[in-house]
């Protein structure tokens, strides 16, 4: 039973992360107009959130073996990137403060995950530290540099 809740949590998060972002990748198409491009900005961002979406569920649908796996890290890694872009946005007061929502998603498919397989959660808060900020910075950098 828990396994079917971490694949529907992870699921969910998926469908916000990928969805949200093709929704917002096409209506800037749309009104944007032409000739005017969107590399780098807003695309690259729009890019890193359907591909922090593939990379949590990913974690989830291949940590199915009863042997110690690595799997369920990429779904840490995927909270982190996406809690790092959610607090970035909370600061430009922006829409990525509402990938805060995938991201407790895949945090709760983590969880469960990793207590169906008696697995010590404080490392893996260190990688979703670590991850969370490797993307604030990654994205700040970008702004502030490029």
């Amino acid at each position: 039973m828990k396994r079917i809740i971490e694949l529907i949590l992870a699921a969910i998060g998926a469908i916000l992360c990928i969805g949200g972002a093709a929704s917002i990748w096409i209506l800037q198409v749309e009104t944007n107009p032409p000739g005017v491009s969107m590399w780098p900005m807003p695309a690259l961002i729009l890019t890193v959130v359907a591909l922090l979406g593939v990379l949590g569920i990913s974690g989830i649908i291949y940590d199915i073996n009863l042997q110690p796996s690595k799997w369920a890290m990429l779904t840490w890694i995927a909270c982190g990137g996406l809690l790092g872009l959610g607090i970035f946005g909370e600061f430009a007061v922006s829409v990525l403060a509402l990938l805060a929502l995938p991201a407790l998603f895949f945090g709760g498919a983590a969880v469960l995950t990793d207590g169906r397989r008696k697995r010590k959660m404080l490392p893996d808060f260190g990688v979703l530290i670590l991850s969370g900020i490797v993307s604030f910075g990654l994205l700040y950098t970008y702004i502030v540099f490029g």
